[in-house]
């Protein structure tokens, strides 16, 4: 017990440190490889979001993805709640904007929520199919 009161500080200072390691795998969602992906697109029950612009999805999209740009995600969510029993993979152009998308998408009751690691960009240079 004195062990904890001469050291409170550094005990918090060591919990704050792995919260905010931790947090941001929990707010943003898994993210997932592309062999992971695979496998669940596979298995069916799994919904693919894509948010990039019309453009990038016209230029290359995954099979039966539904096209949803960032910008327009809050106002669409109740058109995606027929989704909300399925998995989720949210994929991007890079990986840098999936996380935010499933951010909202968990705020929003989905579960659960994927972003897809590396995004398009990857699928694209690992030979994975896309459709146009």
């Amino acid at each position: 017990m004195n062990f904890i009161k001469d050291n409170i500080f550094w005990i918090c200072v060591a919990l704050y440190c792995i919260g905010a390691l931790v947090w941001p795998y929990i707010r943003k969602g898994a993210k997932i490889s592309h062999a992971e992906a695979t496998k669940m697109i596979n298995k069916g029950k799994t919904t693919i979001i894509d948010v990039r612009d019309v453009k990038q999805y016209q230029a290359g999209h995954i099979l039966n993805a539904v096209h949803v740009p960032l910008t327009g995600l809050e106002e669409r969510l109740p058109k995606l709640d027929k989704f909300k029993g399925q998995t989720i993979i949210v994929v991007d152009e890079a990986g840098k904007e999936a996380g935010k998308a499933a951010a909202i998408l968990k705020k929003a009751g989905f579960k659960p929520v994927n972003s897809l690691s590396g995004g398009m960009n990857k699928w694209v240079s690992e030979g994975l199919p896309v459709t146009k």
